[in-house]
């Protein structure tokens, strides 16, 4: 900027004079006028008339003014119309302040004439303060990875790479299993068209299959993510498949010679031991495959795998059988790979509950006959196949087939939530039952049906079905370990009736919920993302839900929570896009970051320690520097810091302490309170905004000063208020579990005894400082609050320092 002193332009815009009848704008122009570095002073009418703006540039250019100082309520839209027409001569855009009378009730013309004018030119005065401190900045670019790991390719990665992949960028794709499609791959049919979700799958990876972008890495799992947005060096582990997947056409003329049958014990939908491997499908199917085999439970890639596990020593007849020479079983180690990414999207899914844990209850585990929704998912795939299914069979008596919801759902002892999905799968599969053996006659006992949206219609459709019955009531297998072959019975009080029923079935469902995936709580553990309570990833889910607490890692799918499927991939496809911005090559930050002075600070590593977002680290001088791929400028280690060391650009200690020194003198009479109120811009600052635009009788003895979060607000500044005569400071931010910085409003009641120690030396109350969590909407209770407030005030009398 050189040395010159700044040049300010100030223009108060009134459109249609309407705030020429509230203040008289003649004398605040005389007044403004004189204040120094104050080059124009003028009112305009229509700031958007033809020439308006053109005339600001002409006299902007004439005036060498560097600076704009812009009094009225402007959209951020027309702000930024404004910054880009004043860019053309030379005037940056973080040169301009913006000083809304009606922000600071002004403009509700409630006050008398003198309060009126005072006030007015005391929130000018603070913006023209406040505009000698501007400095101009530019964003920093930051070189970047255009690839991007995304972990897990069931249907919600799946989407997500497709995504990326239409966009240009590199994918690597990081599976578990030897194939794709993750739980879909399992279903027999999709709702509301009833249609194979192979056909979903396919339809997906006709884009993956036709890229040169795509890397997929099965039977692989990362095992570190290091570095930050824009380049993360993610670690990749994979096991051998001793099938080379260039080689291999999928001819299988390998699995036709190999000697060893194995059971298909449902690879994604294991249980605990001893369970995970006992009876297959519920000992109702007895399904096998081959040591070597096709990619599960999705053949893409299309190449086959070996279990070596289960080779017999010495057997070569698959390598031996290959016509393209893929397979090599020669003893092979895990391989480890480092990617350099741009972003990460985790999409690693869910696992289903352990029935097991039932057992008491339903006998799962100990009868053939009681097997868990997705395992049904299996058994009607293999009836619609035609396979032999002995409870099943093609004539005879119509099957009586059980469901109970929410098993292990809803419930404190084991998921406390609802997995959202459960209801609607179990009509699903009784409409399908229902098309595949029309005679099967089925009982849903149910503590709440929730079939959301559409999915109502076809509940409705199948409870006026005569052979679909729906009992309201949790019932127990009568016998916990009956005969096999034998019926089930089923004991169970129809909550309506309050009547006991008796039941005999041939099959008994268990519609288990969705748990976090393992693969999802180990991912969790090595790249530092906080799980919420259930142990799903952690996020703001109203804002922004597929973000996580480091910068440049996604979440999407059922990851985040249970899903059905179109919601996963919706979620998968948003984080996606939010991924974007990190593939670019370089990734633009806002100027608007932290800054550390050195000569300040006195390395105590509260900065590192309270940093929402892990984004400080210390240099070799041992001083803590924000690394800004991962900062969200929240400015919460401005607030915590002890010593004033940290400020964030275009909101620095300094331009906020300018501001406060204006309010030395009392726009009120002495025994009016003044309350000076730091008002979170994400929550309270609307709310505060929304009373003035509904007419509410908002106090004049309140100052509004907007910060990112509340967080951000230093003690000093709080003391600073205080001690120059400031009667009250109004701390007001987001609800607990409700802040976009996760916990802004939390630290600051955490340093609220460090301040109410200093304001005791000082021999002030500290319950002159107040803090308030205030939700969007309530306008009404904000202003509520300053009514009180200004009462309390009133008993304590003027500040100690007042004037």
């Amino acid at each position: 900027m050189g040395t010159n002193p700044p040049q300010i332009g100030l223009y108060i815009i009134d459109p249609g004079e309407t705030l020429a009848e509230i203040v008289d704008l003649q004398a605040v122009i005389q007044k403004c006028a004189k204040i120094r570095q104050v080059e124009v002073c003028e009112v305009i009418s229509d700031i958007w008339a033809e020439q308006s703006l053109q005339t600001v540039q002409e006299t902007v250019t004439e005036n060498r003014i560097d600076r704009l100082v812009w009094v009225g309520t402007f959209t951020a839209q027309q702000k930024k119309t404004i910054q880009n027409v004043l860019l053309e001569v030379g005037v940056n855009p973080y040169l301009h302040e913006w000083c809304d009378l009606q922000l600071q009730t002004i403009a509700l013309g409630k006050g008398t004439e003198k309060t009126l004018l005072g006030k007015t030119l005391t929130v000018i005065e603070m913006a023209l303060a406040r505009a000698k401190q501007l400095q101009p900045l530019v964003p920093i670019k930051l070189p970047a990875s255009d690839s991007v790991v995304v972990v897990g390719a069931g249907i919600a990665g799946l989407h997500a790479a497709a995504s990326f992949i239409e966009r240009g960028k590199r994918v690597h794709l990081v599976e578990k299993q030897s194939g794709v499609g993750g739980k879909v791959a399992l279903l027999s049919r999709f709702y509301p068209l009833l249609c194979n979700p192979q056909c979903g799958i396919e339809y997906v990876l006709k884009t993956l299959r036709n890229s040169d972008k795509l890397t997929l890495h099965t039977l692989s799992k990362p095992l570190a993510v290091e570095g930050n947005a824009g380049n993360f060096s993610v670690t990749i582990q994979s096991q051998p498949r001793y099938v080379d997947t260039d080689r291999c056409n999928g001819c299988g003329l390998c699995s036709n010679v190999c000697p060893v049958e194995l059971p298909i014990f449902l690879d994604n939908i294991q249980d605990e031991p001893p369970f995970q491997e006992a009876k297959g499908i519920g000992g109702l199917i007895k399904e096998t495959r081959r040591a070597i085999h096709a990619s599960v439970p999705f053949s893409f890639p299309e190449s086959f795998v070996v279990e070596r596990a289960s080779c017999p020593e010495g057997c070569c007849k698959c390598e031996d059988a290959c016509p393209t020479k893929a397979i090599d079983l020669s003893e092979q180690l895990p391989a480890e790979q480092n990617i350099t990414a741009g972003a990460v999207l985790a999409t690693t899914g869910w696992d289903p509950y352990p029935l097991s844990r039932l057992n008491n209850y339903h006998g799962y585990g100990q009868h053939a006959n009681v097997i868990g929704n997705l395992e049904m998912e299996q058994l009607l795939s293999q009836i619609s196949k035609g396979s032999d299914i002995p409870l099943f069979p093609s004539e005879g008596d119509g099957n009586r087939v059980g469901f109970i919801q929410c098993s292990g759902s809803r419930n404190t002892k084991h998921l406390s939530y609802c997995s959202s999905v459960c209801c609607s799968a179990t009509i699903k599969q009784i409409k399908q039952l229902k098309t595949l053996r029309p005679d099967a006659k089925c009982t849903v006992f149910y503590q709440d049906m929730r079939c959301n949206g559409f999915e109502e219609e076809l509940y409705r459709e199948l409870r006026s079905t005569s052979d679909v019955l729906f009992v309201r009531g949790f019932p127990k297998v009568e016998a916990s370990n009956p005969p096999e072959g034998t019926k089930l019975t089923l004991v169970c009080e129809d909550t309506f009736s309050g009547r006991p029923i008796t039941t005999e079935l041939d099959l008994l469902v268990l519609a288990g919920g969705m748990q976090p995936s393992k693969a999802g709580v180990e991912f969790a553990e090595l790249s530092g993302l906080p799980l919420n309570d259930h142990n799903f990833f952690e996020g703001h889910y109203q804002c922004y839900p597929e973000e996580s607490q480091r910068t440049g890692i996604l979440t999407g799918g059922c990851a985040r929570g249970p899903m059905n499927a179109s919601q996963s991939i919706e979620s998968a496809g948003r984080a996606a896009m939010k991924a974007l911005k990190f593939l670019e090559g370089t990734i633009s930050i806002e100027p608007t970051y932290p800054v550390v002075n050195q000569l300040k600070c006195d390395q105590c590593k509260r900065c590192v320690e309270e940093c929402p977002f892990d984004c400080y680290r210390l240099n070799d001088k041992g001083f803590p520097e924000p690394d800004l791929s991962k900062c969200r400028q929240c400015g919460n280690c401005m607030g915590i810091c002890p010593v004033s060391a940290i400020s964030i650009n275009h909101l620095t200690l300094k331009q906020l302490a300018v501001q406060i020194e204006i309010l030395e003198n009392s726009f009120l009479d002495y025994e009016e309170p003044i309350i000076l109120a730091f008002l979170c811009e994400n929550d309270a600052l609307v709310a505060a905004r929304s009373a003035m635009d509904k007419g509410l009788n908002v106090p004049m003895n309140v100052i509004h000063i907007g910060v990112p979060c509340a967080g951000a607000v230093n003690n000093a500044l709080i003391a600073d208020a205080l001690s120059i005569g400031i009667d009250g400071v109004l701390i007001g931010g987001c609800k607990d579990g409700q802040c976009h910085y996760i916990n802004g409003n939390q630290l600051v009641n955490k340093r609220s005894g460090d301040l109410a120690d200093k304001l005791k030396t000082m021999r002030v109350e500290p319950e002159r400082v107040q803090s308030l969590s205030l939700e969007i909407h309530e306008a009404e209770r904000y202003v509520t609050i300053l009514e009180d407030y200004i009462q309390s005030l009133k008993a304590m009398g003027p500040s100690p320092f007042k004037l």
